[in-house]
C-alpha cells in the first residue's frame, strides 16, 4: 500500500488535526471528510485528509478578514 493510500483511524486523524475524535466523527457524518466504512469502522484515506486540509486552507484564504 502506497503512502497516499494509507488508511487512518478516527483517532489518528484526530491526533493529526489536534481535535477530539468526536469532531472527526462529525466531519465524516456531515460529508466534509471522506471515509471508507469497513464494518462499523470508519477509516480515512490519507489523501482524503490532505484534500480536506487543502480545502479548509483555500476557504480561509478566500474569506474576508474578521469573519
Amino acid at each position: 500500500m502506497s503512502d497516499a493510500s494509507t488508511l487512518l483511524t478516527i483517532r489518528e486523524v484526530a491526533c493529526l488535526l489536534r481535535v477530539h475524535r468526536a469532531t472527526v466523527s462529525r466531519l465524516i457524518g456531515a460529508g466534509a471528510l471522506g471515509h471508507i466504512a469497513i464494518g462499523s469502522r470508519k477509516l480515512v484515506l490519507k489523501t482524503d485528509l490532505q484534500a480536506f486540509i487543502e480545502n479548509r486552507r483555500s476557504l480561509a484564504a478566500n474569506s474576508p478578514k474578521g469573519e
